[in-house]
């Protein structure tokens, strides 16, 4: 009788325990939040819920990444805009050149301005950062190597696809170039102008007066500062003397290609014959001949065009893949070998451009590995705008500036849809990652969280239990003493 009261008490005392620890359990769900608080809880469940718990920590940075992005975007979209402002007043002052009204003064102070705005472009191109990183000057745009250090890439789209391009210059641009022969000396008085060689120069359309009296030197600072209100240079060979009197003058257009014009005239025989030029020249430029290798380790095709814009060569091919080379220091350095034969430089004629999937800005807007956005920003400076030297001193130089300030509105918008575009791609990726991270979260919560409801009624119900259980755990221990007073009566 004895042995069985007393193990009756161990089993109560067993009963209690076990109820204890379920009382316990649920205490812990209640007091943390959570279903599952350690392995043994649930051990599939816990794997789970930490791979949820990952992907929603990675999802919610890759939405703070994509903010990133788009702050980034709108700083260089803010500077394009009044890059775009502007490029808007740069038109409005090339018209206002344009007008017959104007004295030289005041297109001379019209062209100041317009210099001003080009370096405040520029300045725009190499100073507009975010967090540190410059995003107008190149540094965000696809890198590209020529193997000529004469032969420069202005630019390659996204749509260029990375790889080798070979082509052979056949033929570099050139300038609308004269050279005039050796001068002579003017018969005025002391070696000045004559009444029979004053007379009227014409460059271009633009006109510089040489009166009767004039020095040497006052007629060719007329004449230079009429070569710059026209974009022409003016030079004599390495060693001569401006004002010499056999001095020989070379006359040549700033830029290239075979929309550039050399028309010189003078009134006067005698003035030509002093200055060693002719009383009419006419002289074109010409564009470069460069030729596409398809095959060969070459990426173009056999669709693949070319145009050709001053000094440069654009590729093109039906999808919309642009590549853009400027030859200009070929060009030069060509030049240079014909003035100097002694000390030429190999000019190597077969080019290859090699454009690497590199330089963009790789954004991380997913949680996993390669989810990623490429944002490329080409520079956007003066030289890229083709607004470089901006000259509108001369009527024709006005009416170019329009035109070119035209085309640098036009590719100034088409950078800033890119950056919208880049932007309405981001705010869609953040508007999707931030779902997806709901979602995850949600599904966290039915592995992961406890039902307070439900808990707190089982936690009640073992309340009860491990009370109930106290209560007969002290009555178990009651009976063998009970056995005892009876053996002892």
């Amino acid at each position: 009788m004895f042995i069985n009261h007393n193990m009756q008490a161990v089993r109560t005392n067993s009963q209690l325990g076990l109820n204890t620890k379920a009382m316990n359990k649920s205490l812990e769900r209640l007091s943390s939040g959570y279903r599952i608080n350690k392995a043994a809880d649930d051990s599939a469940g816990m794997a789970i819920a930490r791979k949820m718990k990952t992907q929603i920590a990675a999802l919610e940075q890759s939405s703070r990444n994509s903010a990133d992005g788009i702050s980034v975007i709108q700083t260089a979209e803010g500077a394009l805009t009044e890059v775009h402002n502007m490029l808007q007043r740069m038109r409005e002052l090339s018209v206002q050149a344009a007008n017959g009204t104007l004295t030289v003064d005041d297109r001379q102070a019209i062209q100041d301005e317009i210099n001003q705005l080009s370096s405040e472009i520029d300045r725009i191109s190499t100073d507009t950062e975010f967090n540190t990183k410059t995003l107008l000057d190149g540094s965000l745009d696809r890198k590209s190597h020529s193997s000529s250090p004469y032969a420069k890439i202005l630019s390659t789209n996204e749509k260029v696809i990375a790889g080798d391009y070979k082509v052979t210059v056949n033929a570099v641009p050139t300038q609308a170039e004269y050279e005039a022969g050796a001068g002579t000396a003017f018969t005025g008085t002391d070696g000045k102008v004559s009444a029979n060689e004053a007379g009227t120069i014409t460059i271009n359309g633009e006109s510089v007066t040489i009166n009767e009296g004039e020095t040497r030197t006052e007629v060719i600072t007329k004449l230079r500062s009429l070569c710059s209100r026209v974009d022409v240079s003016m030079s004599v060979p390495e060693g001569e003397d401006f004002v010499a009197d056999d001095a020989k003058y070379t006359f040549a257009t700033l830029r290239y290609g075979k929309e550039e014009a050399l028309e010189i005239s003078c009134s006067s025989e005698g003035l030509a014959k002093a200055l060693g030029i002719s009383t009419s020249v006419s002289e074109r430029g010409t564009d470069a001949d460069v030729s596409i290798v398809t095959g060969a380790g070459s990426l173009f095709s056999s669709t693949t065009t070319v145009n050709y814009e001053g000094s440069s060569a654009i590729f093109t091919d039906y999808n919309g893949a642009s590549l853009t080379l400027n030859l200009e220091e070929m060009a030069k350095k060509e030049k240079e070998n014909a003035q100097n034969p002694g000390a030429a430089t190999t000019l190597e004629k077969n080019i290859t451009i090699s454009v690497f999937d590199a330089g963009s800005m790789v954004l991380q807007v997913g949680a996993n590995e390669h989810q990623t956005l490429n944002v490329i920003i080409p520079e956007v400076s003066t030289k890229t705008l083709g607004i470089e030297g901006l000259n509108i001193l001369s009527d024709a130089g006005a009416q170019r500036a329009i035109s070119k300030v035209d085309a640098a509105v036009n590719k100034v918008s088409e950078v800033r849809a890119k950056l919208g575009a880049y932007q309405n791609r981001l705010e869609s990726s953040i508007s999707n990652v931030d779902t997806s991270s709901l979602n995850l979260e949600e599904a966290l919560s039915r592995i992961e969280d406890v039902d307070m409801a439900e808990e707190m009624t089982k936690y009640t119900q073992y309340q009860v239990l491990v009370q109930a259980s106290t209560s007969m755990l002290a009555q178990a221990n009651e009976q063998p003493q009970s056995v005892l007073n009876l053996l002892q009566g």
